[in-house]
């Protein structure tokens, strides 16, 4: 069996989790123009947009390395129905933070696997993430902190750094939160062979 995983995914917090967790892998670009996928779902629920892209940024390396486990994953953030996208500069971060203050939003997060150019696993997690009433002060001086890295993060907060100080309450799956549901996908990979060398009875 060819033992090949691949991480579709250039996220310095996705890499970390799989190297944290001794799985070998290689991290590859996925390809996919993310804002031509939601221009084109712009009708669709956001759970459907966030699963669709998992699932194209695992199909689309899988097409040039066909028996390798190609993994995908995409977040995205529902707002009251409305997804939320990454924002573009430091304002439209304030903006977002402004909007979800105070409120529930949900962070979805889906994780694929790809094989052959077939997509054969699935996993969507959907954590309630209660922020916490945030002044425009408190705002300004959180983006402050921070390094222009969070305008590549769904709602601008790294939960593992200075975000979780806006939360009150969040899920129950940290590791989803921050990227990619990584107990499920390691049964995926036990019940494939794939986590270690020897587990293969």
């Amino acid at each position: 069996m060819n033992r090949d995983i691949i991480l579709a995914s250039k996220s310095e917090t996705r890499i970390k989790l799989l190297r944290n967790a001794g799985i070998s892998f290689e991290a590859v670009a996925h390809g996919v123009d993310e804002d031509e996928v939601k221009m084109s779902m712009s009708t669709n629920t956001p759970e459907e947009v966030v699963v669709k892209l998992a699932e194209m940024k695992a199909l689309k390396p899988s097409m040039s390395n066909e028996s390798a486990f190609v993994i995908g994953s995409d977040q995205g953030l529902d707002l009251k129905g409305e997804l939320v996208n990454k924002a573009q500069d430091r304002n439209e971060a304030k903006e977002q933070l402004m909007k979800m203050s105070g409120s529930i939003h949900t962070l979805i997060t889906a994780t694929t696997v790809a094989q052959d150019n077939n997509i054969i696993w699935k996993y969507v997690d959907k954590s309630k993430m209660h922020m916490r009433k945030l002044s425009e002060d408190l705002i300004e001086e959180y983006l402050n902190k921070v390094d222009d890295n969070i305008l590549g993060l769904v709602g601008v907060y790294a939960i593992e750094e200075e975000g979780i100080k806006l939360f009150e309450n969040i899920g129950s799956d940290l590791f989803s939160i921050q990227g990619i549901s990584l107990i499920q996908l390691t049964h995926f990979l036990w019940d494939n062979n794939l986590l270690f060398e020897n587990n293969d009875t």
